[in-house]
Formats: C-alpha cells, structure tokens, sequence
C-alpha cells in the first residue's frame, strides 16, 4: 500500500479574505507526482461548488446601459462591483440580499443585507459611491453551481425587465500552481518525487477543505472501476 504524508507548509489571508495554502506530497514513485498534481488541479479549478451572484435588480432602471442619479458608477460597473463579490451560500435555494443606502455613502458589500445562510466573504468590495441628497436601493440574487455559468439571454424571464442577470462565475478556487521535486533515492534504488502544490481560494472555501473535496470527487470517480466485474 502507498504511504505518503502530507504537510501544509503555509497559510496565508489576503486583504480581500482570500486564501492561499501551499503543501507537500510526497515520497511518491516517479511519475505519481505529476498523476496526482495534474488530477487535483483540474477538479479544484473547475469541478468544485461555489456560490455566486447571477442577478441584480436596481431601483429605478430597467436595462444594463442606464445610470443611476447620484451614483457615481453607472450600472455596468455597479453590476461587474458585484460580480467580484465573494459569497458563500449554504441554502440550495435561490437567496436573494438587500440594501437601501442614503449618501453620502461608499457602498461596499457589506451593507448587503441576507438570510443566516449567506455570508459575504470579502465586505469591503467597493458596489457604489452615492452622493449627498441620493439614495441606492438594490437586490441580489445569490446562487450555488459549478464552475462558469454565462447569461443566456434567449431565456431571460421578459415579465422581469428590471432583473439584470449576471455571468455568474462559481469557482471557489481562483488558482492552483504545482510542482515536482526529487527527493532521496528510495529501496531499490528508485528515485522519489514530492510533489508541491499551491491551492488559491476566494475565501468561501479554505485550501485544505478544497483539497479535501477534490480529493473525495477524484475517489467517487474511481471507485466504480475499483469494483468493475465483467460479464
């Protein structure tokens, strides 16, 4: 049986709340390293669940290309503000936040206003900067996915025109970089390799629980040859 340890090396939190964990595989026989690296990288860049914003409704305007009195940022930049948002939902249903902001005011994220089965990740992302004398009131719609989801817009709900969708982009992991080294001759006279893996998150996820789903995934892949009998 194969016996490898596994050693995270290093945790760190950005100012936006993201999160990056850098770890150590290793020994493994030849080859096994870049096996193992390469399977990993592509579940946690695009085979993990996330949450993200996919639509924006904004009082006052009815389509994407509109201004909103008061409001230094047009919709368009209102709309790609959110789209950087990070959230994490918990709740397989359609959430949906809210905020009414007077100005003067710099509205960040975290006057999104949710149910217990959301949390913003990142509370200081910029939305909207509102004078004095004006007001900004908008709802968002939170969901969870996987990977990349654009707007179809043959299919948007006409009788909602004021709803302005979003690409919505559900990847939790925003990076995954790899490498391999040699390590110490082992029985036999066979090379050893580690492998070095660097996991990226936008927060809503730590590195190790990443690792730790793609890993789960990878294995509910496998298991059905595992046992495979043929007729």
């Amino acid at each position: 049986m194969l016996h490898y340890q596994i050693d995270r090396i290093d945790h760190q939190v950005a100012e936006d709340r993201s999160q990056t964990g850098t770890f150590l595989i290793g020994p493994l026989d030849r080859g096994q390293a870049t096996t193992l690296g390469n399977a990993l990288r592509r579940v946690l860049i695009g085979g993990l669940e996330g949450s993200a914003i996919t639509a924006v409704r904004i009082a006052g305007v009815n389509h994407e290309y509109a201004t909103v009195p008061g409001v230094r940022e047009d919709v368009l930049d209102i709309l790609l503000n959110c789209k950087q948002i990070s959230v994490n939902s918990r709740s397989r249903e359609l959430e949906i936040g809210r905020l009414v902001v007077n100005g003067p005011a710099t509205v960040t994220a975290g006057d999104l206003q949710f149910s217990s089965q959301v949390q913003v990740i990142d509370t200081g992302r910029l939305i909207a900067t509102v004078a004095d004398g004006h007001s900004l009131e908008m709802e968002v719609h939170v969901e969870r996915g996987v990977g990349y989801r654009p707007v179809d817009r043959h299919s948007e709900d006409t009788g909602a025109i004021d709803l302005l969708q979003i690409d919505a982009v559900f990847k939790p992991v925003k990076r995954v970089n790899y490498t391999v080294d040699e390590t110490a001759v082992g029985e036999g006279g066979s090379a050893r390799e580690r492998l070095r893996l660097e996991i990226e998150t936008n927060g809503s996820v730590t590195p190790d629980d990443a690792m730790a789903q793609a890993a789960n995934q990878l294995i509910a892949l496998f298991q059905p040859l595992a046992s495979l009998t043929m007729a």
